[in-house]
């Protein structure tokens, strides 16, 4: 009665969870502006799913659902499914190892970017046909927007200027689409990390080394990257390790962003502020350029001014003393 009872659970949370997903998917896809808030959570079901019943019932529950995409919705669906499934398939598998969270984020995130890539090489054949699509993509995309902006009223002379910087903005964000990437990866597993972690308070260990995210920070090592990625854009190399450096560059940069961060939830929390004033920081750190500077310095500068006086918690007594 009781392995039935379980069996029937086991149904009733697979069809919900497969439901779900495949409704916050199509509503990502099909819903304009608004529909691009839901993509980051549609993993949320199946992660859910497979960490209450085990990574092999979550990895048949995505394989189900991109086969029911592919079968009614076709190819181009099932392809833009796959990658969100790809992420919950190595989140799955590093939940319950033990593995620190940056570990799990950072692998996580360069696998969905290994295979992102590798399915773009495949499909485009060469690296300058997909380089010379993607132009043409923003190119049209950054057209839409100035006609939008022109629209709404925004002023001639700023519509003109960015349209003469057009050019120069497109070979901007072709230069560093692996590091946005890598960014928009990052974001999306951590969005889902937050509501595994609201959703199951009791289980953190379960799926990444217990411990304070407020306290959280990057391993020491991972400044050298910085300094010599740093240090690679000033010398006189060619074209492609210019681009490799400013990538990594802005890839290390992102994890002293996200210790910068931890450093202000940090003191947000000891110091009880109010959760409007938090919002209202956030959202400028954020969207504000200084603000986001700012905390990718107070994340990297931490390294040596240990702003939460973490090391000094680590050490007994006679040595803090």
């Amino acid at each position: 009665m009781r392995v039935s009872m379980l069996r029937l659970e086991l149904i009733k949370s697979f069809l919900l969870a497969a439901v779900s997903t495949i409704l916050l998917f199509l509503s990502g896809v099909a819903i304009p502006i608004v529909g691009v808030l839901m993509i980051p959570l549609v993993p949320q079901p199946a992660l859910a799913f497979g960490l209450k019943w085990g990574r092999g019932h979550g990895a048949v529950l995505v394989a189900l659902v991109a086969f029911l995409l592919a079968l009614f919705g076709g190819k181009e669906l099932a392809l833009g499914y796959s990658l969100l499934a790809l992420m919950v398939l190595l989140l799955l598998f590093s939940f319950g190892r033990d593995w620190p969270i940056e570990a799990v984020v950072a692998g996580t995130a360069g696998g969905m970017l290994l295979v992102a890539s590798a399915v773009l090489g495949y499909f485009f054949g060469s690296f300058t046909l997909m380089q010379r699509v993607l132009r043409a993509t923003l190119t049209e995309n950054l057209e839409i927007s100035v006609k939008v902006y022109e629209k709404v009223g925004f002023s001639g002379e700023s519509l003109e200027m960015l349209r003469e910087r057009a050019p120069q903005i497109i070979d901007v964000v072709l230069r560093i689409m692996p590091a946005l990437a890598f960014m928009a990866f990052v974001t999306v597993i951590l969005i889902n990390l937050f509501f595994l972690y609201r959703r199951f308070p009791h289980q953190h260990a379960s799926f990444v080394a217990a411990g304070d995210m407020r306290e959280w920070k990057s391993p020491e090592p991972l400044v050298w990257c910085f300094i010599l990625a740093g240090f690679s854009l000033f010398l006189p190399a060619g074209e492609w390790l210019k681009s490799l450096a400013l990538n990594l560059f802005l890839i290390v940069a992102v994890f002293y962003f996200l210790q910068g961060l931890a450093i202000v939830a940090y003191y947000f929390h000891h110091k009880n502020v109010p959760y409007f004033l938090r919002s209202l920081a956030y959202v400028l750190i954020v969207f504000e350029q200084l603000f986001t500077l700012f905390v990718v310095g107070l994340g990297l500068f931490d390294l040596w001014g240990d702003f939460r006086r973490l090391k000094k918690k680590d050490l007994n007594p006679s040595q803090a003393s």
